[in-house]
């Protein structure tokens, strides 16, 4: 590799060339430095010694390539105009400074809207827990849910690539069910991926409708910022899930921190139901909570109502709760009314609507892990309000709850079952007492009787 002559010795062996056509090869290697690079890539080829030599130089390739493509932009940002740019320095700050999630979306899709000067904004941020992305945007009153690889957006984040599309309704790409549903008209869009720090894909930033008294479609320059106020954006929804992260674990302590206070007094049965209820909910963010005890000399379980303290029961092994007492398992149900245990009736009912559900078994070690009780979540509550399903995290969380409750619950149910046997055992000496008291009056009438005829 000392010199070019090895680069046309193989071409002129293997074609034949003009004259010329050698000298406009040679200049092109020389312009572009060709020796150089394959002197460089060889050199650290041999020096690393790798088991696949060809991923290896492909690997190296593409590592250039990304380098060229970060100077390219950083000398693209600078063409940008001043007045661009200050928009653009403002935006980041006011993005970058927020970590409630909530907040965090909502300044994204405004900031968007702002620097771009578009008529809508949406923001989709990638879900891990639902493996889908939920869509915020300026015109919708709240988030809704899409697939992976549904629509442009969903295309944008599977393939990391931004999309710009001059006319929407001339790309086959473009779905215009939405339109034909509102009546609104999308002419053009510009979608952008958001990844974080390792590159995967974290959602997709996309603006709909340029605001061009000309009619013109989005630019080189609105590509240019949209793709770095995606990259802010990207920093400011991690941020938020942290956040998000550290008040939740915050809410759990403290729900953990209220039973443990609570459940230290001598509570009775139905108070033990309630304390029980009220910090479950807590733990988990769940819609509602329902704690039965087993009642065994009923065949029953049973539980009481939170708000006007109505005893409630059902058979022993009637329904979602049944079942997990009668196989001592964890049941977790994403969608409830696909699953053919659930009993739709109690929601047809109420109206209330039954999605997600976790059961978890009261096991007491006192007794050989006997099932003592059951405690029923329903409808977990994600981050945007909308329900989701209870994730690994709050299965092992709820299990890890209820080995602290059981000898409590154990106890109460105990409790229970004694205070009932002692009322039937005092309703049936009231009974026999009841019973025994004419016979007695009986015998003394015999007795008076039987002395007056011995008088006589």
């Amino acid at each position: 590799f000392g010199s070019s002559s090895c680069y046309f010795g193989v071409l002129h062996h293997k074609s034949t060339m003009s004259g010329s056509a050698l000298d406009t090869l040679q200049d092109y290697l020389k312009e572009h430095q060709v020796e150089d690079l394959v002197f460089e890539l060889v050199e650290s080829l041999l020096k690393d010694k790798p088991a696949n030599p060809r991923k290896y130089l492909w690997s190296k390739l593409g590592e250039e390539e990304t380098l060229a493509n970060v100077k390219a932009s950083e000398a693209s940002i600078m063409e940008v105009p001043s007045h661009h740019l200050q928009r653009l320095f403002e935006a980041t700050r006011l993005i970058t400074k927020e970590v409630v999630p909530r907040d965090t979306v909502n300044v994204i899709i405004e900031q968007t809207v702002q620097l771009l000067d578009c008529d809508r904004v949406s923001l989709f941020v990638h879900d891990r827990h639902l493996n889908m992305l939920v869509l915020s945007a300026s015109n919708l009153t709240k988030p809704i849910r899409v697939a992976l690889n549904q629509g442009i957006a969903g295309t944008v984040f599977v393939t990391k690539q931004s999309v710009n599309i001059p006319d929407c309704y001339a790309d086959p790409r473009f779905d215009q069910t939405f339109d034909r549903e509102t009546g609104y008209r999308t002419k053009n869009l510009l979608c952008v991926p958001i990844l974080d720090f390792e590159g995967e894909s974290a959602g997709v930033l996309q603006a709909i409708n340029k605001q061009s008294s000309t009619g013109a479609a989005f630019n080189q320059i609105d590509e240019l910022l949209m793709a770095h106020l995606s990259q802010q954006a990207g920093i400011a929804l991690r941020n938020a899930e942290v956040y998000r992260e550290a008040i939740q674990q915050g809410d759990r302590a403290n729900a953990l921190v209220g039973a443990m206070s609570a459940l230290s007094h001598d509570l009775g049965a139905q108070s033990v139901i309630l304390a029980i209820t009220m910090h479950s909910t807590e733990l988990v963010q769940a819609d509602r909570c329902t704690v039965y005890l087993v009642d065994e000399p009923r065949e029953q379980l049973w539980s009481c109502a939170t708000d006007s303290g109505k005893e409630l029961r059902i058979p022993m092994n009637a329904g979602i709760a049944g079942e997990c007492r009668a196989t001592k398992q964890t049941i977790c149900i994403a969608d409830a009314y696909q699953d053919a245990r659930f009993n739709q009736e109690m929601d047809r009912k109420t109206g209330y609507h039954t999605r997600s559900i976790l059961a978890v078994p009261i096991l007491s070690e006192e007794r050989s892990e006997q099932v003592v009780g059951v405690i029923q979540m329903i409808n977990k509550i994600e981050f945007d309000g909308e329900v989701g399903a209870f994730p690994e995290e709050d299965v092992r969380l709820i299990e890890t709850f209820a080995k602290f409750l059981a000898p409590r619950v154990a106890k109460s149910v105990l409790t229970q079952q004694g205070k009932k046997m002692s009322e039937a055992e005092r309703s049936g000496m009231r009974g026999a007492a009841v019973a025994s008291k004419p016979a007695q009056a009986s015998a003394r009438i015999n007795a008076i009787a039987e002395g007056d005829e011995d008088d006589e």
